[in-house]
């Protein structure tokens, strides 16, 4: 069966890793990283596989970047909150750039 590459789980995917990377970069040793797709997080921890190798392959090096950490955990988020995390996302950016 043939999965197209979904665009909008590419692009969290890769979202993940740039922020799994900065956060390395910064010496972040613990890290909770929350998403509001239950897909991606089912599939980070391993209860659902990968089948497109595009994501696979992100994945992956997300898997490698983890092995900085001393811990780090993915937490879903109800996609009924996400205004109020956009929200919150909002104001760190602002008062940090």
């Amino acid at each position: 069966m043939y999965w197209p590459i979904k665009k909008n789980n590419i692009t969290e995917y890769s979202a993940l890793m740039e922020l799994v990377s900065d956060a390395i970069s910064h010496g972040i040793r613990r890290l909770i990283v929350r998403l509001d797709s239950q897909l991606i997080i089912l599939q980070l921890t391993s209860i659902y596989s990968i089948r497109n190798p595009a994501i696979y392959h992100i994945l992956l090096r997300v898997k490698i970047l983890e092995r900085q950490f001393d811990s780090i955990q993915y937490q879903h988020i109800s996609r009924n909150l996400k205004t109020l995390t956009d929200s919150l996302a909002n104001y760190v950016l602002d008062k940090h750039l």
